[in-house]
């Protein structure tokens, strides 16, 4: 949507066309209702000149929303369409008189707009081709009602270019719409763990920049490994811990909700980011929703597999909050737990006075 912003010289460029090719028109047939359909095509491009250039600071202070990218594309769609009616007017008018130049220039005129300022917002299909319809449609009409051979030849020509830019347009379309899922696909990629689905480091990095910083609310970062993932590849091969990590990725996912985001950051290594807490205890809830949820048996390729958890969290105020200090937090009490043979320990900054927020949450 965009990219409609970023077409002021081809707007540029026609309405100075427009304004030479009619006036020369005007010169030689003097007929008034040229200068009306020049004075039309002149003033919508100044228009839409500026409605870029609004556009495209608009894009430079913010990203619109779904409803305001409506509203701009209707804007040009608009404008789009005024000036392509004002071609169709000023081209129409040209070709009914018989004077040669006037007609080559009426056709230099309609083949310049369907090939240059339509084709640029291809983006938009429906835009691009409405576009062309409305500015070559009627003057084609014209050039054939004139009925000897010569024009008859010229107006086939005519409709064979129509159909050929409107398959221009849809082509661009779809090498846009192709080029940008790939884009998408490979983004998500970036942030996604291909064994296991979850998030990765990226992705936590940017879920936590993003979190809302509420003075009355925590957050919550749970760091966890597997105990004993070790002698399961060493027992049954690193395709069977593969399909273990796969399987456990599919449980955590079953965890994920508002607010709560597993992400593998390598290994056996785990974390599950736990945006915002209104209570404490809510730490506590959800480090037991893991450990039951992923102590329960596996079966992987026909072996019952269990496997144990070790967890350390770390709680801190959301409007504070870092996340290299939580990763450390957590890590260390993760390690501590591990010793004494797995399950949940805590590690709370000593700063951090978690009463007041059970009895704001109360």
């Amino acid at each position: 949507m965009s990219e409609l912003a970023y077409t002021v010289m081809p707007s540029v460029v026609i309405c100075l066309t427009i304004a030479v090719i009619g006036l020369f028109a005007y010169d030689s047939i003097g007929n008034i209702q040229i200068l009306l359909a020049v004075g039309s095509g002149v003033s919508i491009s100044i228009s839409k000149i500026f409605v870029m250039r609004a556009h495209k600071r608009f894009n430079a202070t913010r990203q619109a929303t779904i409803d305001e990218a409506v509203r701009w594309e209707l804007i040009h769609a608009l404008h789009t369409f005024i000036a392509a009616a004002s071609i169709c007017w000023l081209g129409s008018l040209m070709f009914i008189y018989h004077d040669l130049s006037v007609q080559i220039l009426a056709t230099a005129l309609l083949y310049g707009y369907c090939a240059g300022v339509a084709s640029r917002v291809s983006v938009r299909p429906y835009i691009a081709a409405s576009a062309i319809v409305i500015a070559s449609v009627p003057p084609t009409i014209v050039v054939a009602l004139q009925g000897d051979t010569a024009h008859l030849i010229l107006a086939t020509i005519f409709a064979v270019f129509i159909g050929a830019a409107m398959q221009s347009v849809w082509h661009v379309y779809r090498m846009a719409t192709r080029q940008i899922s790939l884009r998408l696909e490979i983004e998500q990629q970036a942030r996604r763990d291909p064994l296991t689905g979850l998030c990765n480091r990226i992705a936590l990095t940017e879920a936590f920049q993003a979190l809302k910083r509420d003075e009355d609310t925590l957050t919550c970062v749970h760091c966890f490994d597997l105990d004993g993932f070790k002698t399961v590849n060493d027992r049954f091969g690193h395709a069977i811990g593969d399909e273990l990590l796969a399987a456990i990725g599919t449980r955590l996912q079953e965890l994920q909700g508002p607010g709560n985001i597993p992400v593998r950051i390598g290994g056996d290594e785990f974390v599950m980011l736990q945006s915002t807490l209104s209570h404490p205890d809510d730490a506590d809830a959800l480090a037991a929703r893991i450990l039951g949820t992923l102590g329960m048996p596996y079966v992987i390729s026909g072996r019952p597999i269990t496997i144990g958890i070790s967890l350390g969290y770390t709680i801190a105020p959301s409007s504070t909050a870092d996340l290299g200090d939580m990763m450390r937090l957590a890590d260390a009490a993760s390690y501590r737990v591990k010793r004494q043979g797995g399950g949940v320990d805590r590690e709370i900054p000593a700063t951090l006075d978690l009463n007041a927020y059970s009895s704001a949450a109360a």
